[in-house]
């Protein structure tokens, strides 16, 4: 029988991954990006600590920065890489949020996966959040748009590791 981590990435790989895909993300496993010219914007799954071999949870993290700003950043943190990761919320002055605070609810919102069950309705709400609220903001944060939300939080004064 499969384990929990086993049935979340088949779910990434066969079903998740193909419809991100569709909706002109470019990625795998757990990272995807929007391609952009100007702009690093980025998907990325983070599995909970707290799931076993039975039943886990993860979230979607997106990030967006201009590539000129991340290249700046690196000035003081040459150990950056030459994107962020979508996991990280590395202090940039990037927009970083949690995908549930994208919905009306505004809610953190954290999908299960059990060993060995079905995956097709945890993976379509996934890709239709995405499509109803992760991608919208984050064309709107790529364009600089009047209406695109601000932060959450301010990267800038997160204080998190270095």
């Amino acid at each position: 029988m499969d384990t929990a981590q086993e049935t979340f990435k088949r779910m990434m790989r066969e079903q998740v991954a193909p419809r991100l895909r569709m909706l002109g993300f470019k990625g795998s496993g757990q990272r995807f990006t929007l391609p952009s010219e100007t702009h690093w914007a980025l998907l990325g799954f983070q599995r909970s600590a707290w799931g076993d071999s039975n039943e886990g949870r993860f979230t979607i993290n997106l990030t967006v920065v201009s590539k000129d700003a991340w290249e700046a950043s690196r000035a003081d943190r040459p150990h950056r890489g030459p994107s962020p990761a979508p996991n990280a919320f590395e202090g940039a002055p990037a927009w970083e949020v949690r995908i549930g605070m994208l919905a009306p609810e505004r809610f953190d919102s954290w999908w299960p996966v059990r060993a060995g069950e079905p995956t097709e309705r945890v993976a379509g709400e996934v890709v239709r959040a995405v499509e109803d609220y992760a991608l919208p903001e984050m064309r709107r944060q790529i364009a600089g748009s009047p209406d695109a939300r601000p932060p959450l939080w301010s990267s800038e004064k997160w204080k998190g590791p270095r």
